[in-house]
């Protein structure tokens, strides 16, 4: 007996002893594997051009624990010319409340559709800015989101929690007729993103939901593997830099359009010297009309902003300029543009409307270009902004 304690017994609580020691002694544990580095506390920058390039960031999208200290600024390539005056950076300078800015240049209505349903139970009382470019509804723009930045905003993540949302099935068969229509552009498709395209396809009859039904039924199974989190804490800290804030945007104002009109004295149309040389050189631009029937990018925002009602989300608008001064037919889209406006007035939502066709009419100090806004451009947003949703330290 005292054999096989010696020889089974003795060395099986002394084996249970030493795993103890080493998986819940953290000195012990630290002389054997060394110091174990902290996963680092993750704090976004006020502007992220998409969501590939700040690994982790999607898991805090729209996070119910930073709702009331975050805006969201959604749009594309105005969120990446900007100065002191651009939201991101007036607005975090001066108040508590800060803005978050996502974009670049092709971020248009199906890509922030497809983000906002992926988080469609994080969308109730959000803040969130929408900047529309007329740009998307005219010419290639108006045929939607491409495939390539789709996926830049788009992860695994955001896809496989669009696939597995039973409440929003409406939507859901509208992001898979939109992949379906995308689905020959994508290179090596992940799981979701194949899902997404079988389940579009299989609504288009009842013979195509017979046939990817049993492709449908075998992905379900890989897809209940679950996807690893990449970021564990976000750095929540906030700093109120004063009881009250006093801006005096006449002041503002006038002094940024000044700057403006004196970097634009080789040209009349408000585009700075420097940009006019490099690309303009007395050459005029037009925009290219889109019928409504044939406009995608016009069905997106429709769908968006039916999403956007249902959530109820307190959502706000600004339809950004085109210059009028080197535009010739701007007034061949005022009438989609019109659609637009009509959209957002329908649902209850507020906008800031800086497009003119007018060149008469056009403010030439809004843009530095022909459709990036200018410091000027910017203060407008940045009160428009501060008022609808009562910043007020």
């Amino acid at each position: 007996m005292r054999k096989i304690v010696l020889l089974c017994f003795f060395p099986f609580a002394l084996s249970l002893l030493s795993i103890y020691l080493i998986a819940f002694d953290p000195q012990i544990t630290q002389s054997i594997f060394g110091q174990l580095k902290k996963e680092p506390v993750f704090t976004p920058s006020p502007f992220i051009t998409n969501f590939n390039d700040a690994p982790g960031y999607e898991k805090y999208f729209l996070s119910p624990e930073l709702s009331d200290t975050i805006i969201y600024l959604l749009g594309s390539s105005e969120l990446t010319a900007g100065g002191e005056a651009i939201p991101y950076n007036f607005i975090n300078n001066k108040f508590s409340t800060k803005v978050q800015a996502i974009g670049h240049s092709g971020n248009q209505c199906f890509s922030i559709f497809s983000q906002l349903l992926a988080n469609h139970q994080r969308l109730k009382n959000s803040r969130i800015v929408i900047i529309l470019s007329p740009g998307w509804f005219e010419g290639k723009g108006s045929r939607g989101t491409s495939s390539d930045i789709f996926l830049e905003f788009n992860s695994e993540h955001f896809l496989k929690n669009i696939l597995t949302d039973d409440e929003n099935i409406d939507f859901q068969a509208y992001e898979g007729k939109r992949i379906s229509e995308l689905y020959s552009e994508f290179n090596s498709p992940s799981l979701p993103l194949r899902m997404l395209n079988f389940k579009g396809r299989a609504n288009q009859s009842i013979f195509h939901k017979i046939a990817y039904s049993p492709l449908l039924y075998c992905d379900e199974l890989l897809l209940e593997e679950t996807y690893p989190e990449i970021v564990s804490e976000i750095n929540k800290d906030r700093v109120v830099i004063s009881d009250s804030v006093f801006i005096n945007w006449d002041s503002l104002l006038m002094a940024s359009k000044a700057t403006v009109i004196a970097n634009a004295t080789n040209n009349s149309m408000g585009i700075s010297n420097d940009y006019f040389s490099r690309y303009i050189n007395n050459n005029k631009g037009r925009v290219g009309p889109v019928p409504e029937a044939l406009n995608q990018e016009l069905e997106d925002f429709k769908i968006l902003m039916k999403l956007l009602k249902e959530k109820q989300v307190n959502v706000s608008f600004i339809i950004s300029p085109l210059n009028a001064l080197y535009f010739q037919n701007l007034r061949e889209i005022e009438s989609t543009i019109h659609i637009v406006q009509q959209e957002i007035k329908a649902n209850g939502f507020t906008a800031l409307n800086l497009f003119e066709t007018e060149s008469t009419k056009y403010e030439k100090a809004l843009l530095t270009d022909v459709m990036h806004m200018s410091d000027y451009g910017w203060y407008k947003v940045d009160k428009f902004i501060i008022e609808t949703y009562h910043l007020t330290k």
